[in-house]
């Protein structure tokens, strides 16, 4: 692997993580030469990185070719929930028996779990779930949305019992009833969408804050 391309796989995977966290507010710029003096690299792995990152819907285009964050808007949350239990619900229609399942992680019986590790437990749920399928771009499709949820999951405290929720709803998939899952993540998706407002306007002051 040429040189440049090791660079910029090392930029991608630590921008990537960034923009996880929440570090880059939406619909900030991305300046690719600021960039590349925050990762101490040259313009072309930073621009290879960030082609990537658009091409996951992390990142979007600007006029130009430049780069920016994308806005953080109530329809953008919307759909993005809506399409999470949109692809769950296609993966629940063919998946015979949920052999992959893994029982709930033991933190969440502790009703204050730090959010990061809710919104981590979350997506490791879900894409347990999707990997049941025999369509394998179902765990595709949920990994990529999941990654565009992160920073409104860490906002979902708004949803009450958020832990016991998640244990819950685990503790039903593990059961492997399919109806009752059905059942289980669409009130999930319903909650959540439900106070897409609430949770937005806290992802916003997050961003803010930090």
């Amino acid at each position: 692997m040429a040189p440049e391309t090791v660079i910029a796989d090392r930029v991608y995977r630590e921008l990537k993580l960034l923009i996880l966290r929440g570090d880059q507010p939406p619909a900030a710029p991305l300046v690719v030469l600021a960039v590349a003096e925050r990762f101490g690299t040259s313009i072309a792995p930073v621009r290879d990185a960030l082609h990537r990152l658009v091409g996951e819907r992390l990142v979007a285009m600007q006029g130009g070719g430049g780069f920016a964050m994308p806005p953080l808007t109530r329809q953008r949350a919307y759909n993005l929930y809506s399409w999470h239990g949109d692809i769950l619900e296609a993966a629940l229609k063919v998946i015979v028996k949920f052999e992959r399942i893994e029982q709930p992680p033991a933190f969440l019986d502790d009703e204050i779990a730090d959010p990061e590790r809710i919104a981590a437990a979350s997506a490791d749920l879900f894409t347990q779930i999707c990997a049941c399928s025999p369509n394998d771009e179902h765990v595709d499709a949920i990994s990529v949305v999941g990654e565009r949820l992160h920073t409104l999951r860490l906002c979902e405290n708004v949803v009450n019992r958020q832990a016991q929720e998640l244990r819950e709803l685990w503790s039903i998939v593990c059961e492997g009833n399919r109806r009752a899952t059905r059942t289980a993540i669409s009130h999930y998706h319903k909650r959540r969408l439900a106070r897409v407002d609430q949770i937005v306007s806290a992802a916003l002051l997050a961003s803010i804050a930090d």
